[in-house]
This record gives C-alpha cells, structure tokens and sequence, in this order.
C-alpha cells in the first residue's frame, strides 16, 4: 500500500523543529511519510535521523528582489514534483503565498495553511504596513482561493482580523490553539531554591518586550532585590524587529540582565527558573508559554492575543495591561515574594496544559483537517 505524503513548506529548518517535529514524528508514526521543504541551516541531519525527507530552500524571509522570489517559488515547484505530496502543510505568510502559487501549477492536493499570528502587516498602524498590506492580502486571497484549502489560525482575534480582511471564508478557517507541548518532556518539577531567576523565552525581538522585561529588571534590581534576568533566545537577523548583539552586550555588561542565547534543552531550563515572563505585542499562540506551563512554572505576559489564551490572570499566573510597567513589575515582585502563590499558579498551569494544550490532543486535531475534503 502506497503511504500518503505530506510535505511541510516551512521558512527554516529551526522552525519546525521548535513547533512541528512532533506533529511530523507522529504522522510517520501514522504511516505518512514525511518531507520538510525548508531553508537548510544545521539541522539536516537530525531531521533525516527522525525520518523527514529535507529539501533546502534557497528562500530569505526579508528578501524582496522579484527575481529571487520567482525562482523560490519555481524551486518549491520542482520540489513538489520529485516528492509528489497529496498534503501540504505550510507554515507562515511567505511559505503559504508561495506553496499556494506553486501548487497553481500542479496537480490538485490537499493544501492547509498555518500562521502562527496574523503578523504586523495586518496588526501595526505604520506607513510601511499600510503600503504592504494590500499586496500581501491579494497575494494570500489568491494563493488561498484553492478549493481544497484550509486555514489553521491559533487564537479567536486572529480569526476575526482574517476574517474582516476577507480573505478567506470562515467556513474553511478552523482553530487549532498552538502547536501542543510534549507533556511528557516539559514535566513538572520543584520550585527552585536560592536566588530567584526570571526568564523571558524568546528570538531576541523589539516585539517580544524585551526592552520592557529589561526596564523592569533594571528597577527590581534598584529596589535591592536580589534576582537574576536572563534572557533565552537568539537575535534574528532576518527580522527587521531583531535587537543587536551589540544592544543586548550593553544590557549584560550593565549587569541587568544575563543572555543565554538559544538553548535546544528548554525543557531543562524552565525547572532553574522561578517565573517565566513574556512581554510580547501580539502571538499567535507562544508555544513558550505553554511549555513553561507544562513544567509548572508561573507566567507573566501582557494581556495581548496569544497570550491571553494561556494565562489565566490570577489562576497560573499574570496578565497585565499591554505597555504597562509598572504593573509588570509588580506582578514579577509579587511572585519573587511568594514562591508558596509559585508553585500553586504553576500546579494550575499544569493542569491547563495537559486539559486544552497536549501535543497528543493539537496533533489529532491537525490530523482531521489534513484528511478533510480528501
């Protein structure tokens, strides 16, 4: 018996295997085989170890030289060609508009489209999103116009703000909150001793609050308590919103904060940590938070969308009102204070994880909207 194919079309390689791996290990798992066209970074080996059939992807996500961009999407093509998918699962604005425009020019397939968040495009008010903002919805209109194509969208504001842009009708956009957490890896563990450490989680981005979460910490550390500020993610050069290194030196050297850079052992790094705290904008659905939850760890976030969805204020942790500071500080003090309140928010965050979030439970439901329509 023939396996049935499916092909993620995702911007780089480190992408998928934050947010996707599990999903794809599960379908081999269910007799899929299992391609991945992506921008190859360091990652090959691994994913070829799990079973997953890499294609490299000369693609740029800031690059907006037409011709590279032609011949990214004419590559994607080929790729289609040689593994010859019946589901293509693509992840982001760029990847999405450029699999549906390929698969104009291939056989009829399954297509199911996935953003994590909507993007600043359609959220920010500034010139530069303005001018975008209709070309890239004529271009997700057209690329999504397949009759066999789906949306995946993580939280409800992201569902109003495609749907009010009407570029898809509602009938084809379906809810799938977050990308799930491997239960079983992020367990729950003790409430550390010692000095207490807050992490912010991140790609080290102007839009994840990472100049708020080093404000606060600069004023905590003011008022004498003694605490620890680490920031855990990489810059991201391929983002315009990214931070520099030279930035981020200026904080440590300050002795604000702490940086240890990207980590692939997450799931030991959440148990040193006494609060997990995120700032962010907007999120689709921060997998971050769901995974700090998942080890039992309070949060601290902005009430924004992606976030909210998480944090129950008062229940696993703290919502604050976006842009407020002095409110944010209050919250990170009030737990630094009361690691009793801690470790019951944590208990509770667990709970909300394993009930709504588990990866077991995201990947069925990915599974029923790859075999719709089929």
């Amino acid at each position: 018996m023939t396996k049935k194919r499916v092909l993620f079309v995702i911007t780089e390689d480190w992408a998928l295997i934050s947010h996707r791996l599990h999903l794809a290990e599960a379908a081999i798992k269910l007799g899929y085989e299992v391609g991945v066209v992506t921008r190859v970074t360091k990652y090959r080996d691994m994913l070829e170890a799990r079973g997953l059939k890499v294609f490299h992807w000369r693609l740029e996500r800031r690059s907006l030289n037409p011709i590279n961009e032609i011949l990214a999407i004419i590559q994607l093509w080929k790729m289609l060609s040689l593994f010859q998918p019946v589901i293509i699962h693509a992840v982001a604005q760029k990847p999405v508009i450029y699999a549906g425009l390929a698969l104009k020019f291939f056989k009829p397939v399954r297509f199911v489209a996935a953003f994590g968040g909507v993007g600043f495009i359609f959220t920010a008010r500034s010139v530069k999103a303005s001018i975008l903002k209709p070309f890239v919805k004529f271009h997700l209109k057209f690329a999504l116009c397949g009759r066999n194509t789906g949306l995946i969208l993580q939280n409800n504001d992201n569902i109003q703000t495609i749907s009010n842009l009407n570029i898809l009708s509602e009938t084809r956009i379906r809810l799938v909150r977050g990308a799930g957490v491997e239960i079983e890896k992020y367990c729950p563990s003790p409430i550390p001793k010692g000095v207490p450490m807050i992490i912010l989680p991140a790609r080290m981005l102007w839009d994840k609050g990472v100049a708020e979460f080093v404000r606060v910490a600069r004023r905590i550390k003011a008022q004498g308590v003694n605490a620890r500020f680490t920031l855990v993610g990489d810059i991201d050069q391929h983002n315009p919103a990214s931070l520099t290194q030279h930035q981020i030196d200026q904080w440590v050297e300050e002795g604000v904060v702490e940086q240890w850079g990207r980590r692939d052992d997450m799931d030991t790094v959440y148990p040193q940590a006494l609060i997990v705290c995120l700032p962010s904008y907007n999120e689709g659905m921060p997998k971050v938070l769901l995974e700090a939850a998942s080890c039992a760890r309070p949060i601290v976030a902005f009430d924004v969308s992606g976030c909210r969805e998480i944090v129950r204020d008062g229940v696993n942790g703290f919502l604050v009102n976006f842009g407020d500071e002095t409110a944010l500080e209050t919250a990170i003090v009030t737990l630094i204070k009361d690691r009793s309140l801690c470790k019951n928010m944590g208990v509770n965050g667990r709970e909300i994880v394993e009930q709504e979030f588990s990866g077991e439970m995201i990947n069925a439901q990915t599974f029923g909207i790859w075999n719709e329509a089929q």
